[in-house]
């Protein structure tokens, strides 16, 4: 177990965390939230179950309270302290103001970690340059879909049909399937409606020729109480061995399931894993060429990292959002990013604001659209840049003049230089 500070390894167990900890974390990092998060309850003789149902000050007062009792420690070990309760409040539905945060860190000279990795964000030229070495309308359709959704690749393939309203052009991420267990509704473009339209019947001729090739769906099947099992097909020669060939049988209750039985348990948009789609970006990339298949030259990382990962399809998506100037809110919200909100989740979960948003994306469809002809707006973009760099340095001016003249209006202080003026 990897020991913080001073913290000495003893017996703590509480249902609520170890739940907590079962569901969100795997084996070997569980260990490591748990001493974390031991450490803040016990700090602050907190009971879990209690304090979760604090309200937001008496939470965040605690918070800085702890954030006192441990500003003596290494910043690095403060940062990793602070976030592990930070995940847990935001997962537990009871997140304080990332303002709060940022204060707490600033107070203590915590900084913010940076990742080992380097990343690039593609332009919208150079993400259409990117899919176009592609054929497949499988890839195409799964990385249109993350580049206009801002869903991430785990999040997308995961999804269902039934997830989907191609009408709305609405994906809704359930619990189970948004990162955090945050459930969310985004929106998708003109054009990745058309390749999911596209793709639904080639996805059904790909299953019946992969059906039982899916260990993504055999695991799923062996949880759901079906028996999966090999049997011996025969022996096939390649490459002057000889191998052994099998195929997959799956029953319920002894009776054995049907090529269109087995299809049918699989009702995921994408049927395929992470790995697979990994290997179908990386091979554009390579397609692509040199300016777009950059590896970090990191020594320190454990395995080969492309510049252009393919997250870089939701760091797309926020990017072209924000240039566009799209309300910063509904960004947040659809993209998952629900700490950055200054409203509650709440607000946003009602069919008001699932109109509002879905009006409010309509009218950034253009810096979305791939392919689809779009005009010109850089230029337009760099001066409403320019204008946003000039009501920064006016508001940070309008402030400094608070500070001098105190109480003082603009007005008081015209009139007082009247008076000035008439008294000479």
């Amino acid at each position: 177990m990897f020991v913080v500070g001073n913290m000495k390894k003893k017996v703590w167990s509480n249902k609520l965390v170890e739940s907590y900890l079962k569901k969100h974390y795997s084996e070997k990092s569980r260990d490591t939230a748990k001493v974390y998060l031991k450490h803040f309850f016990t700090t602050m003789n907190e009971d879990p179950e209690k304090f979760i149902k604090k309200s937001k000050k008496e939470i965040t007062d605690i918070i800085w309270d702890y954030a006192k009792k441990i500003d003596k420690r290494a910043p690095k070990t403060q940062h990793s302290m602070l976030s592990f309760i930070k995940k847990f409040l935001v997962r537990m539905r009871t997140p304080i103001d990332e303002v709060e945060w940022e204060e707490i860190k600033t107070r203590n000279g915590v900084k913010k970690a940076r990742a080992i990795a380097k990343k690039k964000t593609p332009t919208l030229q150079e993400l259409k340059k990117i899919l176009s070495y592609t054929t497949s309308i499988k890839a195409k359709s799964l990385f249109v879909f993350c580049a206009s959704t801002g869903c991430r690749i785990n999040e997308a393939l995961q999804l269902r049909w039934s997830d989907i309203d191609l009408k709305e052009r609405r994906v809704d991420l359930l619990d189970e399937v948004a990162k955090f267990d945050n459930p969310r509704y985004t929106f998708f473009t003109p054009e990745c409606k058309e390749l999911l339209e596209l793709w639904r019947p080639e996805r059904e001729k790909a299953l019946k020729r992969m059906f039982k090739k899916s260990k993504f769906l055999r695991d799923k099947l062996e949880r759901q109480g079906y028996k999966v099992y090999q049997v011996k097909q025969g022996i096939v020669k390649q490459n002057g061995k000889t191998y052994d060939q099998y195929y997959w049988k799956i029953s319920k209750d002894g009776k054995e399931l049907n090529k269109e039985e087995i299809i049918a348990l699989d009702d995921r948009i994408w049927p395929f894993d992470y790995i697979n789609a990994s290997r179908m970006w990386v091979n554009l990339l390579e397609k692509a060429g040199s300016s777009f298949n950059e590896i970090d030259p990191n020594p320190k990382l454990k395995f080969k990292k492309y510049l252009y990962n393919e997250h870089c399809l939701r760091r797309f998506w926020f990017t072209q959002l924000a240039s566009d100037r799209m309300n910063s809110e509904y960004v947040n919200f659809i993209g998952g990013h629900l700490s950055d909100l200054s409203a509650t989740y709440k607000d946003f979960d009602t069919e008001i604001f699932r109109r509002k948003i879905k009006e409010e994306y309509d009218k950034h469809l253009g810096c979305l659209s791939i392919f689809e002809v779009q005009p010109d707006l850089s230029e337009i973009h760099d001066k409403l840049k320019e204008k946003d760099e000039e009501i920064k340095d006016l508001k940070r001016r309008l402030e400094e003049m608070e500070k001098k003249f105190g109480n003082y209006t603009l007005s008081l202080i015209v009139e007082e230089m009247q008076k000035f003026k008439e008294k000479k």
